[in-house]
């Protein structure tokens, strides 16, 4: 088959990216041949371009709204399009799927969305949420397929009648394998507590922060991966109340595997969600999810089973719940082996491409019975 896949930003890297990555990766090692088009280079475009796939820059692709730029863009996405006649379609991210869908419904060509948790979610603020909403109703019309990255998102997609349901699939993110040796039971202090995440408001490192506010004392060190716009907001936050002694503030990384293999405990504090793929990297070597029962993340995280699932925007249950870990290592022991459980079976990257695979070839069967 042949595949292009279309995503808005090359960096900062996020789940969509990944996923995107990840997928193709997938499907170029199955034989497919696979392009990708995308706003502007960046660290998504040279993780591509080292797998030899073919990747197209169209400088017009951009986030920010602007009519006579999105209507350049919508353009250029025919012409390639028509130019280079893939089987089928493959978007990601708000503005490039809606400029994607209508560009293929224009010439006729099949198109799936990938929804990596729904913009008019639960948790975002004000009347965005409703303007979104609108937007995805209109957007129905125009859109063959979608894949859903969580159970959530496809029944808060048939609730409000994005599309029917026999035009959706939950597909659940996927991670590679980042376990590097097998953990043991027992680790001197003090005990590593991890969150990779961008600093911005869906992530909500506040709640993280009041909670160890009631952990000052208590034998751990917090790692935070990640950058984003409020980044030096909570470095300054940090030592205003008193807990910069804990956290360990690394910017952005492009060795992910080395802090998970090095971690403890992982802990993810948001607002809304879709299906996290840093809990699924998390989930892969083996440790406990302490994470915002939000979105999707209820569907990876079985409470006290695999970790625990906070409500968002409580740090006394967060700390609660992290108190009682950081006292015992069996338990984090047990927790982590059960995580690993769950990675291997439902959330590497092998399920997610194959059953994103099964669904390109349903579809394209379909269309060749008509």
């Amino acid at each position: 088959m042949k595949i292009i896949q279309v995503i808005t930003l090359s960096e900062p890297i996020g789940g969509a990216q990944m996923v995107l990555f990840n997928n193709t990766e997938a499907m170029v090692n199955s034989g497919h041949e696979v392009q990708v088009m995308v706003g502007q280079e960046g660290t998504l475009t040279k993780r591509l371009e080292a797998l030899n796939v073919k990747v197209t820059c169209i400088p017009s692709l951009k986030r920010e709204i602007s009519p006579i730029n999105d209507f350049k863009c919508y353009k250029t996405i025919c012409e390639l399009l028509k130019q280079e006649a893939p089987d089928i379609v493959i978007s990601h991210s708000s503005k490039a799927g809606i400029l994607c869908r209508l560009a293929c419904h224009k010439i006729g060509m099949p198109n799936i969305f990938t929804v990596h948790g729904w913009s008019f979610t639960p948790g975002v603020k004000g009347l965005k949420r409703y303007m979104y909403m609108a937007i995805e109703k209109v957007m129905g019309r125009f859109t063959d397929h979608l894949i859903t990255v969580s159970a959530f998102d496809f029944n808060l997609a048939s609730k409000h009648g994005i599309v029917p349901e026999s035009r959706m699939r939950v597909i659940y993110n996927g991670s590679p394998d980042f376990l590097k040796e097998e953990r043991k039971e027992a680790k001197e202090d003090p005990i590593t507590l991890l969150m990779t995440a961008r600093f911005s408001y869906q992530k909500d490192h506040m709640t993280l922060f009041k909670a160890l506010q009631n952990l000052k004392d208590a034998p751990i060190q917090v790692d935070l991966v990640g950058h984003g716009d409020l980044h030096q907001e909570f470095v300054d936050l940090s030592k205003k109340m008193k807990i910069d002694h804990l956290i360990t503030f690394h910017g952005e990384s492009n060795d992910i595997p080395s802090f998970l293999n090095k971690s403890d405990i992982f802990v993810l504090t948001s607002r809304f969600e879709g299906l996290p793929l840093s809990i699924c990297e998390a989930m892969s070597v083996g440790v406990p999810i302490v994470a915002s029962d939000v979105g999707g993340v209820h569907e990876m995280v079985r409470d006290g089973y695999n970790g625990y699932l906070i409500p968002k925007e409580n740090p006394d249950h967060l700390a609660e719940k992290l108190s009682n870990l950081i006292r015992d290592r069996k338990l984090i022991a047990e927790l982590g082996k059960n995580s690993r459980k769950t990675f291997l079976e439902t959330f590497s990257t092998h399920q997610m491409a194959a059953s994103t695979e099964k669904y390109i070839e349903d579809i394209l069967k379909k269309n060749s019975a008509k």
